[in-house]
């Protein structure tokens, strides 16, 4: 893993929908909240978990916005490690993130769905 800390100070955007995906980052102090395209807020980040990492290994830009909500500090993991990472994972872990992926990917579209319709 690698051991790089950055910080952002509550209200710093990390990085903006449609940025290139260069970094995954892991959560070690603070909260993060993660935005729509259209400023939205759909979810946060807590100490101790991801965020970033889905754009990294599908190779697409960013489809949310990240932004601190708090004074924050992250291990920043550059793409290329996450997917050694990823790569090197046992088959069952790679399993279990690709189910996960797809739930979230379908409950979005659901979401995304039901919205129109209001």
């Amino acid at each position: 893993m690698i051991n790089d800390l950055i910080s952002w100070k509550a209200g710093e955007i990390i990085y903006k929908f449609n940025d290139i995906s260069d970094y995954a980052y892991l959560l070690k102090e603070g909260e993060i909240e993660i935005l729509s395209e259209n400023g939205t807020k759909i979810g946060f980040v807590n100490t101790d978990e991801i965020f970033g990492e889905q754009s990294c290994l599908l190779d697409t830009k960013r489809t949310v916005e990240a932004r601190a909500s708090k004074n924050s500090k992250a291990i920043k993991i550059p793409k290329n490690v996450l997917i050694n990472e990823y790569k090197n994972s046992p088959m069952i872990i790679k399993a279990i993130l690709r189910s996960t992926y797809l739930r979230l990917t379908n409950i979005s579209n659901i979401q995304k769905k039901n919205l129109k319709s209001l």
